[in-house]
């Protein structure tokens, strides 16, 4: 039993450095590991079909003013319907992508959500328009001042904190999405 108990243990830690090793060899210029280390203990009252909304492959990196992140990327109805809600906490720089199927005036709320926001709601060409602050539980909707593809929701006072304004542009790096105005005829 002492050498199950023992092997397994070794196992388990093998896979533990391996995985440590990889997410820092991918993290470049990217904090990937950090980030989404930090966020994955803090589902508070999610279901389990929630939970597998979270997979690690619904992460984006974004960059402003050559600051990058990886944030999670929510561009399916369901992500987008869930959002941060039920979150008890969010590291420093961690936050959500919103990606829209197509231009839109957006509209966001606070319902089940227990962490100030800050939100800014973004162009298809990566400018911001609006950048709104969020109070954890509001049902005031808060709407975008014209069409947008993207909403991104960060930890109340990072936009701020990081001297990104309104007129600022975001890159996306990854899997964006074709907007559905956008398709060709």
């Amino acid at each position: 039993m002492n050498k199950l108990v023992t092997t397994g243990m070794l196992i388990c830690a093998s896979l533990s450095f391996s995985l440590f090793a990889c997410a820092d060899e991918r993290a470049g210029k990217y904090q990937v590991q950090s980030q989404a280390d930090s966020f994955q203990d803090d589902f508070g009252d999610l279901t389990e079909e929630e939970k597998a909304l979270l997979k690690d492959d619904s992460r984006i990196n974004i960059e402003f003013h050559n600051m990058a992140l990886t944030v999670e990327f929510a561009d399916s109805p369901d992500e987008r319907a869930l959002g941060l809600m039920h979150r008890k906490s969010l590291c420093e720089d961690c936050g959500m992508l919103f990606q829209f199927d197509s231009e839109r005036i957006a509209s966001i709320w606070m319902k089940n959500t227990f962490v100030p926001l800050d939100l800014a709601y973004i162009t298809v060409d990566g400018t911001i328009i609006d950048i709104e602050q969020l109070e954890p539980h509001d049902l005031t909707s808060v709407k975008s001042s014209q069409p947008v593809l993207f909403a991104l929701e960060m930890n109340q006072g990072w936009f701020e904190k990081n001297n990104i304004k309104e007129g600022d542009k975001l890159s996306i790096e990854g899997r964006v999405k074709q907007p559905k105005s956008f398709k060709s005829k």
